[in-house]
């Protein structure tokens, strides 16, 4: 009911416009009238793009109220279709778009020769389309293809936040060229290595030790699939900026140990705040005290018992673990505490597993 009665005010109002009885950059809706009355719409998305394309000023404001929209794109066609509709649509869909992902051609497809280029060529047309329609690009990802990153840097070399995923190991090396000094604001990475349940931890990847990411403002990193050479590089050039890491290695049978990571933990030890650590191993106690900002730390299979509460930093709020059955050895007591799936201490609890 309160939808239908908002319908009708925001219904007369857009037939007095059309009728040419609205006057001021407003109409006659004082703004923060307007905006209370659009603000009961934020469930109802049909209504809100109806309100965008009444007035010049209700589409700023219902603009507030509408959901980022993330484009992916996965081929040729479909690149073509988006230009069409952008090109032809009113102010408020293009305005709405914040992120798109550009899916480029798998190793090994018997199409991938022909249509690289057809593809590389129509994805440029539509993030020229985007540009000149003056969108706000914030977020940006690229699956399988290095050379589509090269087109995103072109046309919006200041996304702040980028996904990668590279389809073989093989590519890894073209994709970090690539990134190499391309996108200077970023300040959200996500890595994403091979297929799921591969990891590849001594594989070499040669031609990384010559880059430099060029990344300043960097502040949070995932790197899912385990590459030690990929893990060292990022250490010597992610330094003092990481607020969040994320390490996970995409095989829980992988033997990656998180020692090749204790270069990037050190260099950001005054800045981390938070940690996850996914199946990777450590056999002995793992000293974590010099990170004296972490607040919150994750870790699931072959972690937990390498932790010990001496080597915890007192700034920890929140400790997860995520196994089946763990021991926390903490200061003072060796008692081994049964987990479930998932155990979360907090709080005194933690401070007592800490010996505090």
């Amino acid at each position: 009911m309160a939808f239908s009665f908002i319908r009708t005010i925001i219904n007369k109002f857009a037939h007095s416009h059309r009728s040419s009885a609205i006057t001021g950059p407003f109409g006659l809706v004082p703004p923060e009238v307007l905006d209370l009355i659009i603000g009961y719409l934020t469930d109802d998305k049909v209504t809100l793009l109806s309100c965008a394309l009444v007035h010049p000023a209700w589409t700023s404001i219902s603009r507030y109220h509408l959901p980022p929209v993330t484009l992916i794109v996965s081929s040729p066609s479909r690149s073509k279709d988006l230009c069409k509709l952008l090109r032809s649509s009113q102010e408020t869909l293009s305005s709405s778009v914040t992120g798109i992902t550009l899916v480029g051609d798998v190793p090994f497809d018997d199409c991938a020769t022909n249509g690289k280029s057809s593809r590389s060529q129509s994805y440029r047309k539509l993030l020229h389309v985007l540009k000149a329609k003056h969108v706000a690009l914030c977020s940006g990802a690229v699956e399988n293809d290095p050379s589509l990153l090269e087109i995103f840097a072109y046309y919006f070399p200041a996304l702040s936040e980028l996904k990668v995923t590279c389809a073989s190991y093989q590519d890894i090396t073209s994709f970090m060229r690539a990134l190499a000094g391309a996108f200077t604001r970023l300040t959200a990475l996500s890595i994403e290595l091979g297929s799921r349940g591969l990891d590849l931890p001594d594989a070499s990847l040669s031609g990384l030790h010559d880059l430099a990411l060029g990344m300043p403002r960097l502040r949070s990193l995932r790197v899912s699939g385990w590459n030690n050479d990929l893990v060292r590089w990022l250490g010597n050039n992610v330094v003092g900026t990481l607020e969040r890491l994320e390490l996970e290695s995409t095989s829980v049978w992988s033997t990656c140990h998180v020692d090749e990571a204790t270069p990037l933990l050190q260099r950001n030890k005054d800045t981390l705040k938070d940690l996850k650590l996914s199946f990777v191993k450590r056999d002995a106690a793992f000293d974590l005290s010099g990170l004296t900002r972490l607040a919150r730390l994750e870790v699931t299979s072959g972690m937990s018992e390498a932790l010990n509460g001496r080597l915890l930093p007192r700034s920890l709020e929140k400790l997860s673990i995520r196994e089946a059955a763990c021991a926390l050895a903490s200061s003072g007591m060796s008692t081994n505490l049964d987990m479930e799936e998932c155990i979360l201490l907090e709080g005194p609890a933690l401070q007592r597993a800490m010996g505090l």
